[in-house]
Order: C-alpha cells, then structure tokens, then sequence
C-alpha cells in the first residue's frame, strides 16, 4: 500500500511493477494512493486512512509506503519524525533525484531547476514532471541497477558521517531511500 505525494511518482511505481516479470510463485500487488498537496498532506492522509475501520481491517497486514519530497513544506524535520511509523521512500529534494540515479552518480546538492536540466540531458525531449512517457522513457533507457547502486553508494556516505534522514534532512541532500523498495519489489519477482 502506497500513499504518495504527487502523480510522478504514481506513474513511476505503476510503470515498474506492470512491468516487472512476475514469475509464477510471486506477486506483487501495488495499491497507490495520491495525496496531493504536500509532504505533510500524505502523512496525515495515511493515517486518516488506516482509522478508517474498513481500511485497517482491509490493509492492517500490508506494507505502507508513504513517499515524497522534502522540498514541501519547508519545515520538513517534524514530517519525517512523525511519518516513522511507516516505510518512509524519501528523496531530497526530489523524486526526480532518483529518476536521474538511472543514469549518473549523484553526490552533490542539486537544486530543482539543476535535476530537471541533468534529467533533461538523457531524454530526447527533456524533462516534464508528470509524464507518462518520460517515466517509460527513464525505465527503458536508463539503469535501474546503476541507479540502485548509485543510491546505496550515497546512503553509506550519510551512514559513515553519522547521519540520518529523520533528523539530518537538511544536511542530505542529496539523498533517496527509493532504492530500498525497488530492490525489495526486483526480489520478490526474481
């Protein structure tokens, strides 16, 4: 069960488990719930949620994703903190730092517009949010192991300094955790 924050990331999680090989022993269901709004409208919509009675009796043995930016709000620390409960897939600033992980290391502060314009370099018609094509554009053309690889590499360097995102967010960027259910979800279907 996945609670995200915006439509990219929905085409990006649709687009990798449809397209997965699913063996005959395994599968993978992949329910996605698009909050909207920002980092803290997807906490507080999980939880309102999983209150509802029919909800928790329904999922209360799924795992729960919530995924999002910290780029919104602004004050993002008290989010995360409070969002532990769950499997957090963040990314700072973006999700767009993992789609770029497809295609090359990442291991300085990048701002939104220099995400966008490194993205843009590795497609034929650059980079637009929420575009279904320029997901099945990434998958197709880059490299899910490098950009697995390329997370792990970044997550060890916070680990060596000490750092972690529920209370270091504003010195980890850049940073992602998507890696963690993409291997997971490559896994189960392997």
């Amino acid at each position: 069960l996945f609670f995200a924050k915006d439509i990219t990331e929905k085409y990006y999680y649709d687009y990798f488990v449809k397209n997965m090989d699913q063996n005959k022993y395994s599968s993978v269901e992949v329910i996605l719930i698009t909050a909207g709004g920002n980092s803290k409208t997807v906490v507080n919509y999980a939880k309102e949620f999983m209150e509802s009675e029919e909800h928790n009796r329904k999922y209360q043995n799924h795992q729960i994703y919530l995924s999002f930016d910290c780029d919104d709000p602004k004050d993002i620390l008290p989010v995360l903190v409070e969002a532990s409960e769950y499997e957090l897939l963040i990314s700072n600033p973006l999700f767009e730092i993992w789609l770029l992980m497809y295609f090359e290391e990442v291991n300085k502060s990048l701002t939104k517009g220099h995400i966008e314009k490194h993205l843009s370099s590795y497609l034929h018609n650059g980079y637009k949010k929420a575009d279904k094509g320029i997901i099945s554009e990434i998958m197709q053309n880059g490299n899910v192991e490098k950009a697995i690889d390329n997370a792990m590499r970044l997550e060890e360097k916070y680990e060596e300094q000490g750092r972690h995102i529920c209370k270091d967010v504003e010195k980890m960027n850049p940073y992602t955790s998507v890696h963690r259910l993409v291997e997971q979800l490559m896994l189960e279907i392997s």
